[in-house]
């Protein structure tokens, strides 16, 4: 769109926002601006997503579904994530209507993929933490994988006053699906010397060199091939492999499944060098 008619455009949707009563027709509008990717139409649009009246007539009071059409607005905002789309997004965050009809894990979600993360990024997933969103961030910080969002979840799963049990499903769920990415093994790595539970880190080290469906109550994430790693990922998770085998308290059950992972590697690393 030439420059010339951009603020056109702008005041276009704007004006759409501001009187119309039919959530389609918002909707639509509010997700022009927010796909956009203007600094001054996220602008725009932000404005009016910090504002309670224009959620509820985005979403009606009575509608079965509450965040349907936010869910449309923001799409395009977790589809093409920036640091222009962050910046919105800490707007809109900590507001307490996002609180309502779990309109922040919306938020939540599209923050998460914005890559690296910031700091203050970061704190604000540290604040959802106590709002209940744990589980749900953990999961959220392990996709985004960039170094801020990694000690952030390296830091959650140290935290013994949470249920070990629980930390022990998020280690399956957010490391195993990212198991191929240099910056996870590095931080199973780390955790090595956090001094965690047993069974907690008995479960990180499961999630790089094992999968078992049993992991799941019902249909979990599924494990990366190992031949889709680069060759760094993979003379990583070799060495990775000594250093967890001895381990003191390394389950004997783990041994199996680390000789396996680690003889894979060693035969794609042998194979792409022949």
């Amino acid at each position: 769109m030439p420059n010339a008619t951009r603020p056109q455009w702008i005041e276009e949707h704007v004006s759409a926002l501001q009187g119309s009563a039919s959530p389609e027709e918002l909707a639509a509008a509010a997700a022009a601006l927010a796909g956009s990717d203007d600094p001054e139409a996220l602008d725009a649009v932000g404005i009016f997503l910090r504002r309670s009246e224009f959620l509820d007539r985005l979403d009606e009071p009575d509608a079965p579904n509450r965040i349907l059409n936010l869910t449309s607005v923001l799409s395009p905002l977790i589809a093409a994530p920036s640091p222009e789309v962050a910046r919105l997004l800490l707007h809109l965050v900590d507001e307490p209507i996002y609180l309502e009809h779990d309109r922040k894990s919306l938020i939540l979600e599209a923050l998460a993929g914005v890559v690296p993360m910031t700091a203050e990024t970061a704190e604000a997933f540290r604040r959802a933490n106590e709002e209940g969103y744990f589980a749900y961030d953990a999961l959220l910080l392990a996709r985004n994988g960039s170094p801020v969002a990694l000690e952030l979840f390296r830091s959650m799963m140290g935290d013994k006053e949470l249920d070990a049990e629980a930390r022990v499903e998020l280690m399956h769920k957010g490391i195993m699906p990212h198991r191929t990415r240099l910056a996870i093994l590095e931080m199973v790595a780390a955790m090595l010397g956090d001094g965690l539970e047993q069974p907690v880190i008995a479960a990180a080290i499961e999630s790089v060199f094992d999968y078992k469906t049993e992991w799941f109550t019902i249909h979990g994430p599924t494990p990366p091939a190992w031949r889709t790693a680069p060759d760094d990922v993979l003379r990583y998770v070799i060495d990775l492999g000594a250093s967890v085998k001895a381990q003191p308290n390394l389950p004997a059950t783990l041994l199996p499944a680390i000789e396996e992972t680690t003889a894979i590697a060693r035969a794609l690393l042998s194979r792409r060098s022949a």
